[in-house]
Formats: structure tokens, sequence, C-alpha cells
């Protein structure tokens, strides 16, 4: 179980139980009222006595063993009691019933929602302690299984197809909407919710229909609230990305066998919940109505534009209408240069959208261009990037008008680059030209437009324009890479002679570049093998200063 960032509670122990009912008194109120509905206002003792025990948990105090075992036997005793009078449909109003029969019935139904409010108030305590966490548990168990009954026993007829989806939307919201936000993870936008992990272990992972109906309720969750504060958005997001991050919702490549999928209710609608078509379409208004909370932060951005592409677009009804989405994220990160990387995952988003759903985005290479700017290079999302541009670039069908202006304009990102953004670049380029087949590029290393005697050459590439197909990168040079054989860094000068041999490689593994930074480069040099002494000076000299302090003339 996870335990950040929840407070601790103190000490002191919760021993008293004196004052409320024994457990042997638990279990006869139980059996009297199942044996005659005479003792039914009998409940109301059960009922206060596991409100008490509610309110002392959340107290500063932790249940020592007596005490926790005492709460888990009224649980369990309430929770038995109402699926018995669930089972003999004791809280189903019918029209059958005289109307001291129904005033009896809704005394009864308010009883078990009184409960489950109960069961939701015990979840809501924010603070951790493993007695708590235990209860929590166990209560979650209990209202499950709610579930099943009032699906088997509640519905028009016993044994008719039924899914109780008014108490599954009310464990829906209770689970989903509340919660702490230091328990968010920063760095992938999860939450550390042990009673929302073991929900989606033992039961979201498990269950096809209550996969199905979660996607069905949570947007009309979402309308319940009159208006959600930032810290319930947030947490709504964290939750749901919690659930769907692990694994995909069901195997894209093979929906047939969506039927073969264990069931939580034996009797769920078979002829709704196994409707991909649907299923699709709540999931994709769900995550619509998800991605348009206004209080979600780029972190959050972040976090769901890394598993778009596999979590999210492809069990969408219509996945063009993330398009709008997405374009506002990239916009984001242009305007924000530090948050460069929610560019780059925006546009991952839209190259999916254009290769598997035919979205038409003409201003895809353009807003790609944008994005290389002297800033990406120093940047520790730039291996994300190259990973990304290598897949961008990796179509033969490209124009080489604009090949050529992102080889050019990454040529000119080396002269402001590190040289562990530098040995990106060289590797990346000779994979454009070779490996992708862009030979119309081999202009930019072997130009013949140029006349070396002319010392007044200006080059034709416009670097302020913003469309890569309108540079005339094509016309010029790569001369910034030709300067790269006098760099300081051996490696580098070494790495761009590849452009001066013939091309015979076939190509570079790009990974054996991405992860380079100057630790790894000075690691590097320091661990070289060297035959003999350095060069290090023309001649020897003994000292620099001679005896009187001054430098020897040989110096001069």
């Amino acid at each position: 179980m996870a335990k950040k960032g929840k407070s601790v509670v103190n000490k002191k122990k919760i021993v008293d139980t004196k004052s409320l009912l024994s457990v042997k008194e638990i279990e006869s109120i139980k059996s009297s009222i199942l044996e005659s509905p005479k003792n039914y206002n009998q409940i109301i003792k059960l009922l206060n006595a596991f409100d008490e025990v509610v309110k002392k948990v959340s107290s500063d105090e932790e249940m020592d063993t007596e005490y926790l075992k005492y709460s888990r036997t009224l649980l369990f005793n309430l929770s038995t009691l109402f699926n018995n009078l669930i089972s003999k449909r004791i809280l189903k109003l019918r029209k059958s019933q005289t109307d001291e029969e129904q005033l009896v019935c809704k005394w009864m139904i308010s009883k078990y929602n009184t409960f489950i409010n109960q069961i939701f108030t015990l979840w809501k305590i924010n603070k951790f302690s493993q007695s708590l966490a235990t209860l929590k548990i166990d209560a979650l168990e209990k209202i499950m299984q709610f579930i099943k009954y009032e699906s088997k026993y509640l519905g028009p007829n016993i044994g008719e197809s039924y899914f109780a989806n008014v108490t599954y939307k009310k464990i829906l919201k209770n689970l989903l909407c509340y919660g702490d936000l230091t328990e968010i993870n920063g760095n992938d936008g999860t939450i550390n919710d042990y009673l929302l992990l073991e929900f989606q272990e033992l039961y979201f992972e498990k269950y096809w229909d209550l996969r199905f109906y979660l996607f069905q309720e949570l947007p009309n969750i979402l309308n319940e609230f009159d208006e959600l504060n930032e810290e319930t958005e947030r947490i709504i997001f964290s939750k749901l990305l919690t659930l769907v991050k692990k694994n995909p919702v069901y195997d894209t490549n093979d929906k047939q066998n969506i039927t073969e999928l264990p069931l939580f209710i034996k009797n769920a609608p078979e002829n709704t919940i196994y409707s991909v078509n649907t299923f699709n379409n709540n999931f994709e208004k769900t995550w619509i109505n998800i991605l348009n909370l206004k209080g979600l932060k780029e972190e959050e951005y972040k976090s769901i534009l890394t598993i778009l592409h596999k979590r999210i677009i492809p069990f969408f009804g219509n996945a063009q209408k993330l398009m709008d989405f997405l374009t506002l994220t990239y916009s984001i990160g242009i305007e924000n240069n530090n948050d460069i990387i929610l560019s780059i995952l925006s546009l991952n988003g839209l190259w999916e959208l254009m290769k598997s759903y035919n979205l038409e985005y003409p201003s895809f290479y353009t807003n790609l261009y944008a994005i290389l700017t002297p800033n990406l290079l120093h940047l520790k999302e730039k291996s994300r990037f190259f990973r990304l541009l290598e897949l961008f670039m990796s179509s033969t069908h490209l124009p080489a008008s604009i090949v050529a202006s992102f080889i050019k304009r990454l040529s000119r990102l080396s002269l402001t680059s590190p040289p562990s953004g530098i040995v990106i670049i060289i590797p990346f380029i000779y994979n454009l030209i070779k490996k992708y087949n862009h030979s119309t590029c081999m202009l930019l290393i072997h130009s013949t437009t140029t006349n070396e005697e002319d010392l007044k050459y200006i080059d034709p590439f416009d670097e302020n324009e913003k469309d890569p197909s309108l540079t005339n990168a094509i016309d010029s040079s790569i001369w910034e890479l030709n300067s790269m054989v006098n760099h300081y860094h051996p490696n580098v000068s070494a790495l761009v002679k590849i452009f001066y041999q013939f091309f015979n490689k076939f190509s570079y593994n790009l990974e054996d570049f991405l992860d380079w930074n100057y630790n790894k480069l000075l690691e590097t040099e320091f661990n070289k093998k060297l035959k003999g002494e350095i060069g290090l000076e023309f001649e020897k000299w003994d000292s620099m200063f001679d005896d009187n302090g001054y430098m020897e003339d040989y110096l001069y």
C-alpha cells in the first residue's frame, strides 16, 4: 500500500468499546431484523454504531487490533443484513405493494442509502494507518457485493438482464472524485491511492462490464457537479489516468473476443455491454470531458500525451475529435520554450491521427520545423524529440525541399549546440540522406552552385522563413558541419568526417547517440587507452620562473 503523501496518525489508541454495542448484540440485532419486519427499526442501532466507528477513526486516533476487529464485525453484519434484505426484494418498490408496505420499503431504502453514505464518509478520511486502510478495503469489497445483489434481485424481474447503475455510479463518484493532491506522482500523473489501486486490480481490469459502465457513467457524474474546483478536476484526471495507463481497455486486434471477457454481473445486459461502438463512444465522451477540464496543469497534459497514441486514440469512436486538444497543447508548448516537450508530444498524437485515421493536417511539418530552436538541444528531453523526429521524417515521399530545410536547420543549430547535441545531429542527418533515400539532399554536401573563389558568398538559406518548403535550403550547403572538423571535442571532429567519405555505411543506430551528455563524453575521454605520452608542448621545461621570480626569457 502506498503511504506517500499520507498524514500518519498519532499513537493514541482506541480501546474503549464499552459504550458501543457488543459483538453479541450486533449479531442478535441482525438476526431479529431478519426474523420479523416488526424489528426493522432496530437497524438504526447498527447504523448509529457504525457511524460512531467512522467518527472515531476520522479523529487523530489509531485503531488497535481489538477495535479494528469490532469495526469489521459491524461492517460485515450490516452488509450481510442488507444483502439478505435485497435478496428478499424488501428494498424493491412495486405497484402491487400496499401504501403501508411502500412506506416501509422507502424507509428501509433510506437506511440502506445511509449505510452506503457512511462507507463513502469512511473512504474520504484523509490519513493513513494500516488498520484504517484494511477497513476501507473491506468496505470496498462489501459495497461491490451490493452491485451483485441489486443486479440480481432489484431488476424489473428476477433473472432479467439488469445492472445496478445507480449504486455503481455512486461508488465511482466517491472513488474517483475525491482524494489527496499530494499523492499524485509528479513524474507520470498517476496517483498513489491504495483504494483506487485495489479497485483497479480486483475489479476494473478483471471485469468487462465494470469497465463498460465506468465510461458510461463518468460523464454523467461530472455533470452532477455544479462547478468543479481545480483540485477535484486534477484528482479525477489522475485517477482515470491511473486506471487506463497500465493496460489497454481491450485488445483492438481481437475485438470479436470481447464477449469472452469475464463479467462481474452474470446477468448484465449483453446486447448493450458487448457493443464495441457504444463502448468507444462512451470512452470518447468521457475523455473529451476530462481533457476539457479547465484546472489541468501542463504536467497533466504531458502525462496524457505520453500515452495518448496507445491508450486513448485507438478506443475513440471518432479520433479526429482530439485534433483541437492536440493543436491547443502544441500552441501552449511553443509559447513557452521551457515546455517544448508539450509541443513534441502533441505532434506525436497528430502523427498518429494522420497515419491511422487519415487526418488532414497540412501544418504538421511547419509546426514540427518551428520546434527546431537553439533551446531544443539544451533540453533533457532532446532524446525523446529525436526519436519522434526520426519517425516523422521516415517517409520517403517527403518533398526534397522540406527534408533539406530540416537538414539545414539542424546544421545551423549545431553551431550553438553542446557536443552532446552535435553527436545526435550528425548521424541523424546521415540517416536522412542514406537510410531514407533522400539522395537529392546530397547536394547539401557536394554543392556545385557556389564559386569557391567568391569571398562574398551569401547563403541562400532563409533562416527566418517559417515554412520549410520555402527556405531555399536545397540551394544551400551544410557548411556548418564542415566547420565541425576542427571542433574542440575529438568525438565531434571524428564523427563529422563521415561526410568526407563514400556513403558505404548503411546507417547509424541513433540510439547509440541519444543518451550522450557531458558526463559521458568526459568519461569516455578519461577511460581512453593512449599509446605513449600525450604531447602537451613543443619542448619540455623544468620551470616557468627564474631565481628572481621572473618568467624565463625562453618563454617569450
